[in-house]
């Protein structure tokens, strides 16, 4: 990376350009060769007929839609089944393509489309990893490494790798003159794999790998700029309140393996999908599936990489739902639902190209596109649940985002709300509609962080309330962010019209039937709020005139009355103004935006003449339902009816109040409603709650430790330190003073002997010879008395 230098954005763009080109070849290959575009206008015009008559057909009748393009493959209905491959086509990773069983007539689309017995075709291809010896069962456990390609990935490939791209490009521009500027092409490139890789993922061991490195590559992009002490700690934040989630989605993981003995998603899927589970609109219920879930299931693959055999397996319902909530906790982590959605606000703390990629394509959309991938395993309770957590989740964030000023805040509670109806969308049975939406909203969401950073890039400050009339001298960048706010408001004609259209659709014939009123109260309220303060904050940025310079004017009237008043124009006069210097910004950040504004526009359009018929990629996506759903053909119209009602009161309400030609002043009902404005802005109180309960107790009872440890624990390793070192010393004394002077007083008697037996060392042979002579008269004598007596 270092000998690259700055070349290594050069590399990084054109890798991910390769990436875009290829997914879109693929895409395009997946629709003409596989399924064939001609079945997704079959559909569509047989969906747009059913506007035009009764407005009504059952799951049952999509499926025998499906049947009429070829009733040879009666396989379709098995219940022994191969689970990957949905009743499909299977490609193995050599191209050869291999008829399959599967789900076949049991599984329609949304809109009771389903694959029938032409169903989806999916690229697979995998090896084995590894073998870990036998953990369940005689058979060993064994890791595979592959990729699962169907309609769903290859159109999320191709979102994801255009969005990158759009990201990449603009990065250029405005990471310019970083010091890291190298680093971060490196992590962004990091972070774009991850994604694909999770896309990718054929198991739930890969699902799970690549699900951790998009965390661990957030938390090193969000702390980029990590010399900021808030920037480091928003990083920290975010990866552990991800980390809460993870929690819950290892158990629900650990219990699907327990039980089932495979990590292969589809086959998992394709098990759960069977009919003989579910009710006429696709819900996995206890009613029908019984207290204990019986299926019929393909086995791991076996250690030399062939698959393994069909067997029965069966889980307790009730585990069944706990795994489900388990999985849906890892993916409200990541996709920021409540209560697990305080990490992403912060989460802007990362440079805008971040916020973009992490906001659109990357990490919040693979929540939502996990919730998708394990449709099949979710109970009707875990989907309700599911739909609740994301109505509440988009009505809280809406009202957060109502009293935003600072602009990135207000896109990051949008995020925060979309996300929440887009779940809300996948729990009320509306699987096409919240992934269609998922995908619309990743190129509008995009072009809205990207339009922010533009602005930021300009006038250095995202405060609101200082803004005001940059649409004259930022063209570019404020109309692309009005058809950005356009089409998140769900204005007719751009692509979050649709998908809206598609949820409210969706929420209204699940409260019409199942009597949760609720679930399409939060979509339609949410989407009037969304409209609301969408349209306020490109109201307060960009309409008018700058406040900044009023305020500047007022306070220069005050303290200069006496002065001309052309004084106020000289070139000092707009030091304070952010607005005064603003220029559009640099090719490089600018074409971008009007790239992202192309799908932004159309990527929702139905075929059929307007208003009937549906998208065709919200058939594409349903094409490739997991189970079941039902047709939302006799709701779309009255949908789309309240889909322009919420709108236009949103836009509305927003002009009466922020626009030039406004009418009210805000401060007045700020006043009158003081209890919901402090609501509001103190985010509902859950930072200062999670505070109260999780972080003042954690950071009282690490203190305590802290203080036990330096107190007592320091005190008894201190003391014994003290008193080893005092030992020590009495040591030494008693080595030196006793021991020391006992052997030295030793020597010195011997050395005083000896220095006085030197006298009797004369050097005289005379002396020495009478001494002698002495000595052994002595000895004789010695020895005459004792051998006498």
């Amino acid at each position: 990376m270092r000998w690259l230098g700055n070349k290594n954005a050069y590399v990084a763009t054109a890798a991910v350009a390769t990436c875009f080109a290829l997914s879109a070849f693929g895409l395009f290959s997946y629709v003409t060769t596989g399924p064939g575009i001609g079945t997704f206008l079959a559909l569509h015009a047989h969906h747009g007929d059913e506007h035009g008559e009764d407005g009504h057909e059952s799951g049952e009748h999509a499926v025998q839609h499906g049947d009429e393009h070829g009733k040879a493959d009666e396989h379709g209905k098995k219940e022994d089944a191969p689970a990957a491959e949905h009743g499909g086509e299977v490609k193995d990773a050599g191209g050869e393509a291999h008829k399959k069983e599967g789900h076949g007539g049991d599984s329609a689309g949304e809109g009771g489309h389903g694959a029938g017995s032409h169903g989806p075709v999916v690229w697979k291809g995998q090896f084995t990893w590894t073998a870990m010896g036998a953990l369940m069962g005689k058979k060993p456990l064994v890791l595979t490494l592959g990729v699962y390609i169907d309609l769903l990935s290859a159109l999320m490939f191709t979102m994801v790798s255009f969005i990158a791209l759009m990201v990449h490009i603009y990065a250029m521009g405005y990471m310019h003159g970083d010091p890291r500027y190298p680093r971060f092409f490196a992590y962004l490139s990091l972070f774009c794999f991850s994604m694909f890789g999770l896309i990718a993922s054929p198991s739930i061991f890969m699902i799970f790998v690549f699900w951790e490195l998009v965390g661990v590559c957030s938390y090193f992009l969000i702390g980029f700029w990590f010399e900021d002490l808030a920037n480091a700690r928003a990083s920290f934040k975010a990866f552990v309140t991800n980390r809460v989630g993870d929690v819950g989605m290892l158990i629900g993981l650990g219990i699907i393996w327990s039980f089932f003995g495979t990590f292969e998603i589809a086959d998992i899927n394709a098990a759960l999908s069977s009919s003989k589970l579910r009710d006429d609109d696709g819900r996995l219920t206890r009613q029908i599936a019984g207290d204990d879930v019986v299926v019929s299931i393909r086995s791991a693959p076996n250690e030399d990489g062939s698959p393994g055999d069909m067997v029965t397996k069966s889980i307790p319902y009730v585990l069944l739902t706990v795994a489900g909530l388990g999985i849906f906790a890892g993916c409200a982590g990541k996709s920021a639902q409540v209560p697990l959605h305080v990490w992403l606000p912060d989460a802007m703390a990362g440079p805008t190209p971040v916020s973009a990629l992490i906001h659109a394509a990357t990490m919040v959309a693979a929540g939502v596109y996990l919730v998708g991938r394990f449709y099949a395993l979710f109970t009707a309770e875990t989907l309700l649940y599911i739909a609740y957590t994301g109505g509440i989740t988009m009505i809280i964030a809406a009202t957060i985002a109502l009293v935003q000023t600072d602009y990135k805040k207000v896109l990051a509670y949008s995020t925060i709300s979309q996300l929440g109806m887009m779940m809300l969308g996948l729990g009320s049975l509306g699987w096409a509609a919240g992934l269609f939406h998922l995908i619309t909203h990743a190129f509008f969401k995009a072009l809205l962080f990207l339009s922010a950073g533009s602005v930021y890039h300009s006038v250095h400050t995202y405060e609101m309330p200082k803004l005001g009339g940059l649409l004259k001298k930022m063209p570019i960048t404020g109309f692309c962010m009005l058809i950005a706010t356009m089409a998140i408001s769900g204005v007719p004609l751009l692509s979050g019209f649709y998908s809206k259209d598609a949820i409210l659709a969706a929420t209204m014939k699940f409260a019409n039937e199942t009597g949760h009123v609720p679930l399409f109260a939060f979509a339609a309220f949410g989407s009037a709020l969304t409209a609301f303060y969408m349209f306020r904050m490109w109201f307060l940025v960009f309409d008018g005139t700058s406040r900044s310079a009023h305020l500047e004017t007022e306070s220069h009237k005050t303290e200069h009355h006496g002065h001309d008043d052309d004084h106020g124009h000289g070139h000092g006069h707009h030091h304070g103004d952010p607005v005064a210097h603003a220029h559009e910004s640099a090719p490089l950040m600018a074409w971008p935006l009007i790239a992202l504004a192309v799908p932004s526009v159309i990527v929702g359009y139905p075929i059929t003449i307007l208003p009937f018929g549906e998208p065709i990629l919200e058939q594409m996506i349903a094409y490739n339902a997991p189970v079941a759903t039902p047709s939302l053909a006799a709701y779309h119209v009255p949908a789309m009816m309240v889909s322009l009602v919420v709108a236009s009161l949103g836009i509305g309400g927003a002009a009466l109040f922020y626009s030039r030609w406004r009418i009210f002043s805000a401060e007045p009902f700020a006043k009158r409603f003081s209890f919901l404005y402090d609501l509001f802005r103190n985010k509902w109180y859950f930072d200062d709650l999670y505070g109260a309960i999780f972080v003042k107790p954690t950071m009282s009872l690490a203190k305590n430790i802290a203080e036990f440890d330096k107190k007592v624990v320091d005190g008894i390793v201190n003391g014994s330190g003290k008193v080893t070192l005092l030992v020590s010393r009495l040591s030494g004394l008693f080595d030196k003073v006793a021991v020391d002077g006992i052997v030295n007083s030793l020597a010195d008697t011997v050395l005083a002997i000896g220095e006085k037996g030197r006298g009797l060392q004369t050097g005289r042979l005379r002396q020495y010879l009478a001494f002698l002579a002495v000595g052994v008269v002595g000895l004789f004598g010695f020895l005459y008395v004792w051998i006498q007596g």
